[in-house]
Parts: C-alpha cells; structure tokens; sequence
C-alpha cells in the first residue's frame, strides 16, 4: 500500500513540474510588453555600407535621462542588404508597460566598400556617443511593438577631396511598424538599374532600388499621408505619380510603371 502512494505521489509530482514548465515556455508574462527594433535602408551607390552598433537604449519617460538597455550585444549589418521592405532585428526586450521616449543608437564603427575598395568612415562623436530617434512609443502589457530604424545610406555618406575618404553623417528616421504603410509597383523596363522614391512635399522619405530579377519595388514604413512616387534609371528615363495615398497597415499598389 506504501508502494503505491508512493508512485502515485511521484507521479503526480512530475506531472505538476511538467505543466509548470510548459507554462513559462508557452505563456510569457503577460504582465509586460515587449519591444522590437528592427533596421531598413534605402540604397547607395556604393557596393557594401557596413555600420557597427555597440548598443541601443530607450528612454523611459520620467522627466530624466533614464535608459534602458535593449541590446549592447555588438553587431555589424551591411545597410544595402536591407532595402525594398527587408529588415534585421537590432533588438528586443521586454519592458513595464507605459510611455517611453526617444530610442538611442550607438555607432562605433562603420566603413562603405567602392570599386572592390574598402574606405574606413570618419564617425562623428555624435554617433559614438548615441543618435536619438523618435518622439516617443507606448509599450502595452502582452503586446510586441515594433519600431523601425530607417539609415539612409546615401545621404549619409559623403565622399571627401579626391573620394578617397569618405565621412558618415547619420541621416535616419524612426516609425511606429504599426501606424506605418507602402506603396509598390513594377516596372516593365527595368534594365537600366532604375530607383523609386515616396516624396512627401520637398523631402524624399524612402527610397528602393528596383528588383533586378522582376521589375519590382517596395516603398516600406511611411507615415499615413499623400506622396510623390517616382521611378528613374540610369539612361534618364522616368516615372513620377502625385497624390498616391498611404493608409496605415496598406499597401498601395501602383501596378505596371513603363519608364520614358
């Protein structure tokens, strides 16, 4: 009879541990949220831009300078692999729910590959020390939000005296993944390396080479509004559409585009 009890209370005892275990692999804590940052660019005349980040932090807002660590784990990406909507996590973390600030990038080093040549660039202390991003973002109990950091890597690279250096001066926009939308579209002829623009007003927000292999192209992460797309290739010959709108969480398809 001791026997017995005895089985059955190893028995229940492993099915206690086992269910415990399932539950913190599987349910999380629904108690915090949890945010994710990810990197996109537009492309460069350039063969590789590689931008080293040492560390990236948010500011939880309290009326000081309290940072929070999201990922100090470094890490190089080159920029000109992520264009037409492609991304790479720079990092993720679980936070208490509330209002947070800016977020904060730190760049230690970066270097851009023209004509099989290697160019070490100039980072400006600004970039060592930490670029601040963004307005603000809310994180909610239970939820994943998603912020994506724009480099533009070719206006943020500029050639000195003989181009035989080159200096980097960070031009980046951060969005909300979720109050965000794209416009697309495929262009017939597009032999002759054509780039697409989203141009709201004066400035030229996003920027995608055009599929080599299909004609097609994505203008990723732009805010809700009214835009320009334009097409051109290296002959000269164009595409431009005004008044294309973007809603939120949409892509706005432009369809066949023939350059002339």
């Amino acid at each position: 009879m001791r026997f017995v009890q005895f089985l059955v209370s190893v028995l229940f005892t492993s099915l206690l541990l086992w269910g415990c275990s399932k539950d913190e692999t599987t349910t999380g804590n629904p108690t915090v949220g949890t945010v994710k940052v990810h990197l996109t660019d537009g492309p460069g005349d350039f063969e590789k831009v590689n931008i080293t980040f040492s560390e990236i932090t948010a500011n939880l807002k309290t009326g000081e300078e309290n940072w929070i660590v999201i990922n100090n784990q470094s890490q190089t990406l080159d920029l000109l692999t992520l264009t037409n909507g492609i991304t790479s996590v720079l990092g993720e973390k679980q936070l208490d729910p509330g209002q947070y600030g800016q977020i904060r990038l730190k760049i230690t080093k970066a270097e851009v590959v023209v004509k099989g040549t290697t160019y070490t660039l100039d980072v400006p202390s600004g970039a060592t020390s930490g670029l601040k991003l963004g307005s603000g973002f809310t994180i909610l109990p239970g939820i994943t939000t998603e912020l994506v950091v724009d480099f533009d890597a070719a206006r943020s690279i500029h050639a000195m005296g003989n181009k035989q250096n080159y200096k980097l001066n960070p031009v980046l926009r951060l969005i909300v993944k979720a109050e965000s939308g794209a416009v697309s579209g495929k262009v017939v002829n597009y032999q002759n390396s054509p780039l697409a623009y989203a141009i709201a007003g004066t400035d030229t927000v996003a920027s995608a080479l055009v599929k080599k292999d299909s004609g097609g192209f994505l203008l990723g992460f732009l805010p809700a509004g009214s835009y320009t797309v334009a097409v051109a290739d290296t002959l000269n010959k164009k595409f431009s559409r005004a008044d294309v709108m973007v809603t939120v969480g949409n892509t706005t398809n432009l369809g066949d585009i023939t350059l002339q």
